[in-house]
């Protein structure tokens, strides 16, 4: 699935880790928006309220986190990547913990998205520490 995810982005086909690194960024960083965006409204499924409100909160800090890594990364500082990319993913393990138990049917969905997030958000982890090895060589 993981690979699915990356190879999804035409960006792939001949990048090396700095590129692939950006690119998990860029596209953890949209998939936490178009979340976002749905929880909040803008597509309007009918996911209980319980959920809606902190799901929503924990996708903002979501991407607060990623527009962080966004920065530490164009910054070169490699070493706290994984710090705020694991925020985002604690954030977005929140929201999936809460539609863990639900049986609404349209929490299908968001629990696919919310793993596509999370399996994006350990793809920037893992490419990180190779950047971060390779810089501090």
């Amino acid at each position: 699935m993981c690979m699915k995810l990356m190879k999804a982005d035409s960006r792939t086909s001949d990048a090396n880790n700095h590129r692939l690194t950006e690119i998990a960024i860029d596209l953890a960083y949209n998939k936490a928006k178009d979340i976002y965006r749905d929880l909040t409204g803008v597509v309007d499924y009918s996911y209980d309220s319980q959920y809606r409100e902190p799901c929503s909160r924990n996708y903002n800090d979501a991407i607060r986190a990623l527009k962080q890594t966004k920065k530490i990364f164009r910054d070169g500082d490699y070493d706290r990547i994984a710090d705020k990319v694991n925020k985002a993913a604690d954030e977005i393990r929140d929201c999936k913990n809460l539609f863990k138990s639900s049986y609404i049917n349209d929490s299908k969905e968001l629990k696919k998205r919310n793993k596509e997030l999370e399996l994006l958000c350990d793809v920037v982890k893992a490419s990180s520490t190779y950047l971060r090895d390779d810089h501090n060589g």
